[in-house]
C-alpha cells in the first residue's frame, strides 16, 4: 500500500512538473508606461543620430484608463512607416497569443542642437555681455543660418530690438558693428598690414561689407566686418 502511494505521488509530481514546464517563458503583464518604453526603444533602434545634435525621442502619453494587459509571448513591435522616420511616427505594439491585443503609440522624434539664447530679457540698444547669453539645446527649426555658435563672438554686440528671455539670438536682432561705432580698420595683404581708426557709417555683422569713414584721411571706404570692433580691407 505504501509503495502504491509513493507511485501515485511520483506520478502526480511528474504531471505537475510537465504542466509547469509548459508554461510560457515570456508570460508578462504590460503596463501602459512599459508599452511606451518599448515603442521608444524601437524608434531609437531605427533612428540615425546627427553627430552635431542630440536625438530626443518621447512618446505621447497613453490614455490613463488603459489597463495593464498580460501577454504569454514576446510582443511584436512594428510601424507602417519606414526608417528614417520623420518628426512623428506611429508604432504598433501587438500581443500575438490567444488573447491577442494591439496598442498604438505615437512617438515624437526631435534632434536638438546647441543654440545661443538669452538668459534674461534684453532691451533694444543693450550691449551684450557673457552673462546675458548661454547655450541651450533646441529643435532643428530654431537653428538658422543667421545664428552664431560662439558666445565670445557675440559679446560686445548691440541689440537692434527687444529680445525676450530664453530666445535664440540671430544676426537679424543685433549689430556686431553699429552705425556710429568707433572701429579699427585693418588693411593689408600677405606682405604687410596697417591699422587705423574708423567710424562705421552703417550697421554690419560678421562677414558683411559696410561703409566706414577713415578718421585720419576722411575718406569713406567699404570694409568687411571682422568682429565687434574691427573691419578688414584687402589691398
Amino acid at each position: 500500500m505504501s509503495l502504491l502511494k509513493n507511485t501515485i505521488a511520483v506520478q502526480f509530481f511528474l504531471i505537475l512538473a510537465y504542466f509547469l514546464a509548459k508554461q510560457p517563458v515570456y508570460a508578462q503583464t504590460y503596463e501602459p508606461k512599459k508599452i511606451q518604453e518599448l515603442a521608444i526603444k524601437y524608434v531609437e533602434e531605427h533612428s540615425t543620430e546627427d553627430p552635431k545634435g542630440v536625438l530626443n525621442i518621447s512618446a505621447l502619453p497613453l490614455d490613463a484608463r488603459i489597463p495593464s494587459r498580460p501577454c504569454q509571448s514576446p510582443l511584436a513591435i512594428s510601424s507602417k512607416a519606414s526608417p528614417p522616420f520623420n518628426r512623428q511616427v506611429t508604432v504598433q505594439v501587438r500581443c500575438t497569443d490567444k488573447r491577442t491585443w494591439v496598442q498604438f503609440v505615437h512617438v515624437k522624434i526631435e534632434t536638438l542642437y546647441p543654440v545661443i539664447v538669452t538668459t534674461q530679457q534684453l532691451d533694444k540698444g543693450t550691449v551684450l555681455q557673457a552673462e546675458d547669453l548661454k547655450v541651450a539645446m533646441r529643435p532643428k527649426h530654431f537653428v538658422r543660418a543667421s545664428n552664431i555658435e560662439s558666445i565670445d563672438m557675440l559679446v560686445g554686440s548691440k541689440t537692434k530690438r527687444r529680445i525676450q528671455a530664453e530666445k535664440a539670438i540671430n544676426l537679424r536682432q543685433i549689430c556686431m558693428v553699429c552705425k556710429g561705432d568707433s572701429v579699427i580698420i585693418l588693411a593689408g595683404n600677405k606682405n604687410f598690414a596697417i591699422k587705423t581708426q574708423g567710424i562705421a557709417l552703417q550697421d554690419g555683422n560678421l562677414g558683411e561689407q559696410i561703409r566706414v569713414k577713415n578718421v585720419k584721411s576722411g575718406k569713406t571706404i567699404r570694409a568687411r566686418v571682422k568682429d565687434v570692433d574691427s573691419v578688414a580691407v584687402n589691398i
